[in-house]
């Protein structure tokens, strides 16, 4: 993370992508959050109240979640709340996001042109938010 730390200073976008284990992120994401945590700012009052470095910036995310087995979307479970809470706590705003379902062969994802679409727009969407 001490590599990665001064480049998410610099960047005004972050995409978030993380397969759903057990109805969540996966302990690697979940890591990644957690170490994000350098960006919080407390304060000595009880109880505690803090702000982000990051914050009041006009930074942007958009955030992805893969549920392999199913094709229902409530399989997904926590997975996008368990990346969009933090990063918006952090000062992101979340400008869109995608619950991908029923996406498990690899490489299949690649036969979705539905999906790589709207992928590809969503891409758009970040990199025309942070222009203005």
């Amino acid at each position: 993370m001490q590599l990665l730390c001064p480049e998410i200073e610099e960047a005004d976008g972050l995409i978030l992508i993380s397969p759903t284990h057990n109805y969540n992120v996966t302990a690697w994401m979940k890591a990644f959050i957690d170490r994000l945590y350098c960006f919080y700012i407390f304060n000595d009052e009880r109880p505690r109240g803090s702000s982000s470095r990051l914050a009041r910036q006009g930074r942007k995310a958009i955030i992805a979640a893969v549920g392999e087995q199913s094709t229902r979307e409530d399989d997904i479970g926590f997975t996008l709340d368990a990346m969009r809470l933090p990063i918006e706590a952090l000062g992101y705003e979340i400008i869109d996001e995608l619950p991908v379902i029923g996406i498990f062969d690899k490489g299949k994802v690649k036969a979705d042109t539905q999906l790589l679409d709207q992928a590809r727009k969503m891409g758009e969407k970040l990199a025309k938010e942070i222009k203005s």
